[in-house]
């Protein structure tokens, strides 16, 4: 879509200058909203991989990644892992309830939130 002015507005009256150019404010918005949620988000460092396609789409910077857990047999309503990229660069993983770390290998590891009773 076109942002730039057409050199004939200037000839238009005063009002109607300022109408065209809120109008083109209105639609830059509206072009960086659908880009977001089209996954275009410049800058990211927070992605979603599809590994079907092996594609990434991007989610905004920083954002907060939030898992809920399905327990098979156990039902209560603390069931979310939170993970997000703290300013400092840091991953942070919280849970509604205390985490169980159990290593995988060097490089992974598997998350369960406690159970109670």
């Amino acid at each position: 879509m076109r942002n730039t002015p057409d050199p004939r507005e200037a000839k238009l009256p005063k009002w109607a200058q300022e109408s065209l150019s809120g109008l083109r404010r209105e639609l830059a918005s509206a072009e960086r909203r659908v880009d977001a949620l089209r996954g275009r988000n410049p800058g990211t460092n927070t992605f979603l991989l599809d590994y079907g396609t092996l594609q990434d789409f991007t989610l905004p910077r920083n954002a907060r990644i939030d898992f809920r857990l399905e327990v098979p047999g156990i039902q209560h309503a603390r069931t979310a892992i939170q993970v997000y990229i703290e300013q400092t660069g840091r991953l942070r993983v919280q849970g509604d309830s205390a985490l169980l770390v159990h290593p995988s290998a060097s490089n992974s590891l598997t998350l369960e939130l406690e159970r109670y009773r």
